[in-house]
């Protein structure tokens, strides 16, 4: 198994897992198309503001986690907000999972941050048992909002 930051020689397999992970997201508003998902990994790797870093075997992307950059002001430090986190259905209860998530820890220290801070769904159990025991913590201090615009 090779882990590494996707490059834009990476765009079309990634964006078509891409694609297939947003089609699981009970949020999706509308019908988006895989052009869509092309594009948006397109311009993340283009513009340098997202990172992607791929699970590969066999020549093929079997998983990704993605990663943006934030800031805190009280730290005067920058984090990673890890985004997604996804892996193809037949290469699920391999570890994978955790591998993605360790390489981004890995890329975090490296990139000297603070550290990495997500967000998954109540109901998401599997990646909360895998997120907590990974060391992660849940935030019993914030309330997050969000105002749709």
């Amino acid at each position: 198994m090779e882990f590494r930051k996707a490059g834009i020689e990476d765009v079309e397999p990634l964006s078509q897992l891409f694609h297939s992970y947003r089609q699981l997201s009970v949020s999706l508003e509308h019908g988006a198309s895989q052009k869509e998902s092309l594009n948006w990994i397109t311009s993340r790797l283009t513009q340098e503001n997202g990172v992607f870093i791929i699970a590969i075997s066999d020549d093929e992307i079997l998983g990704f986690v993605t990663l943006y950059q934030g800031f805190s002001s009280i730290s005067l430090n920058r984090y990673w907000v890890l985004n997604d986190l996804y892996v193809i259905e037949q290469a699920r209860g391999l570890g994978l999972g955790r591998a993605l998530m360790e390489q981004a820890e890995k890329y975090a220290q490296n990139t000297h941050a603070k550290g990495i801070e997500l967000e998954t769904s109540f109901d998401n159990t599997v990646a909360q048992s895998l997120y907590e025991n990974l060391g992660y913590l849940e935030n019993k201090r914030y309330k997050r909002y969000f105002k749709k615009i």
